[in-house]
């Protein structure tokens, strides 16, 4: 059937060979009535279908299908908006829904400048805020480059990565102060002046670019330094955020209050739906965010919903607790196949979002990370290569996953290894 597809409708072949028919929290079956391990998932933070969220959906389909908030709001669109303010660590927040993630990366860049009255957003090399405008010159990864035309308002700066710092500093905390030394020096007062950056956009913890976790240092660093030269802080949480790192934010493992937090794909139970939160200080009124909402769509009915049905669901099932401590057994087990198999040489991340580097005998694989994720489909196991050589193996279950399905990803991956071993 994909080949009907692909290439032919579908220009772009999909990541798994496979047509998926269903799914329910972490498992998901194909048409051929195949059962997978999903540890893919980006759309969902409670994974596929739950109930409260199917419950709430179903209920409210038969009230609305949809009225923009640009024209009147709903009680739901209101009250998530008040949810979200409670949740943010944004001192009094206002809130602005999106439909994407990458819409609402688009919205905090133009916010930023909007609010400083400058114009260059510094972000890092490896990370992804999306795909359309802003975000995507913000996004400075590979591949990436081909479509989105660099300007003199985007700048770079190295991400800290504590196996291998990209500044070839010692440990962990040598290579967080060696980044920020090297913006202040390098990149504040010779790529752009200090009174021209509107803002810092990161990524709590980066995905794309690796399975990637900063020091606390690292974060306290960029908080200083934008409040000296009087830029904003914008925190990058569509893919950390509604419990994934077993906090609400990534950005609560650091301790720092940002000025802007972004939100997207786990937010609303797999629907369609973004938000930011911004400083309520920053702007009196803005004409982009009129009626708290982005466009036709942002902030729609169902996946309001499906919002507020998955923050009761995170809270009543005790959902944090559940990502931090299932993911601490992940993670046992991550490193003793780091022990175990020699192609294996990290295992890093938090909570429900984590991943293991793949080395052959030249260093980083990309190729054997490949194969290594196309035995994982075979054996029942979703999981994605990230990473600036794609050898990162992304593990990124729901946070619904139960402790028996952990060890039953341990035990794919330690005989999908097995399998690796022969011919690496």
């Amino acid at each position: 059937m994909l080949e009907d597809f692909y290439p032919g409708v579908f220009r772009c072949r999909p990541t798994f060979p496979t047509v998926v028919e269903r799914g329910y929290l972490a498992e998901v079956w194909t048409r051929d009535g195949r059962r997978f391990l999903d540890f893919s998932g980006a759309a969902t933070s409670l994974g596929q279908a739950h109930p409260r969220v199917v419950e709430r959906v179903k209920e409210g389909v038969e009230k609305l299908t949809g009225f923009s908030g640009l024209l009147a709001p709903n009680e739901p669109f209101l009250r998530l908006g008040e949810e979200l303010r409670s949740l943010v660590p944004v001192r009094d927040a206002s809130v602005a829904y999106a439909t994407t993630g990458s819409e609402a990366s688009d919205f905090a860049i133009q916010l930023a400048r909007y609010a400083t009255g400058r114009s260059v957003i510094l972000s890092f090399y490896g990370a992804y805020h999306g795909l359309t405008g802003y975000a995507l010159q913000s996004s400075p990864t590979e591949g990436m480059r081909r479509v989105a035309p660099r300007t003199s308002e985007a700048v770079y700066a190295p991400y800290p990565n504590c196996f291998r710092c990209p500044l070839r500093a010692d440990d962990c905390e040598e290579c967080s102060k060696a980044i920020l030394d090297f913006m202040r020096e390098e990149i504040l007062g010779r790529a752009v002046e200090p009174e021209d950056l509107a803002g810092i956009i990161v990524e709590p913890l980066q995905s794309h670019g690796g399975i990637l976790l900063p020091p606390k240092s690292f974060f306290r660093g960029l908080r200083e330094l934008t409040e000296e030269v009087g830029a904003l802080l914008i925190v990058d949480e569509v893919y950390t955020g509604f419990g994934r790192t077993g906090r609400w934010f990534g950005i609560e493992h650091h301790g720092v209050g940002p000025d802007v937090v972004v939100m997207g794909k786990g937010i609303a139970g797999g629907l369609p739906l973004a938000a930011v939160a911004f400083r309520g200080d920053l702007v009196e009124d803005w004409y982009l965010c009129s009626g708290g909402s982005l466009g036709t769509f942002a902030g729609h009915y169902l996946g309001v919903l499906a919002s507020l049905a998955t923050i009761e669901a995170i809270r009543e099932e005790r959902l944090l607790d559940n990502a931090m401590r299932i993911g601490e057994e992940l993670m046992r087990g991550l490193r003793e196949l780091v022990e175990e198999f020699e192609p294996v040489v990290d295992a890093r991340g938090v909570g429900c979002v984590q991943g293991i580097e793949v080395w052959d005998e030249s260093g980083p694989s990309g190729k054997l990370a490949g194969r290594l994720k196309e035995i994982l489909f075979r054996n029942g196991l979703l999981a994605i290569a990230v990473g600036r050589h794609h050898n990162v193996i992304k593990l990124t279950p729901p946070i619904t996953i139960t402790r028996q399905q952990v060890e039953e990803a341990l035990s794919i991956l330690e005989r999908s290894l097995k399998e690796l071993q022969p011919s690496s």
